[in-house]
């Protein structure tokens, strides 16, 4: 699969839709090199009878400032926890 020890791991199923075959899918967000970026990793495989495989790896990514402006600019304000040690 396309995840790296590094990143976090949103989504992942594994299905056999029939007795031939299975669905793998994953999806996971991890730090670009850089550490600049979030990256969202989409990755999708496919294993049919006969040792047919299929692929595919889709990478979005977003800067971290762009991402941190637009939540604070959408989200909702969180009131903060109250300290449970006193």
């Amino acid at each position: 699969m396309s995840r790296t020890d590094d990143s976090l791991l949103l989504y992942q199923r594994i299905r056999n839709p029939d007795s031939l075959s299975l669905h793998c899918r994953e999806v996971d967000l991890r730090l670009s090199d850089d550490r600049c970026h979030l990256v969202l990793s989409r990755y999708v495989e496919l294993y049919v009878s006969e040792c047919t495989q299929w692929e595919m790896v889709r990478h979005h990514q977003v800067r971290l400032t762009d991402l941190l402006r637009w939540m604070i600019l959408h989200s909702q304000r969180v009131p903060p926890r109250a300290n449970p040690d006193g």
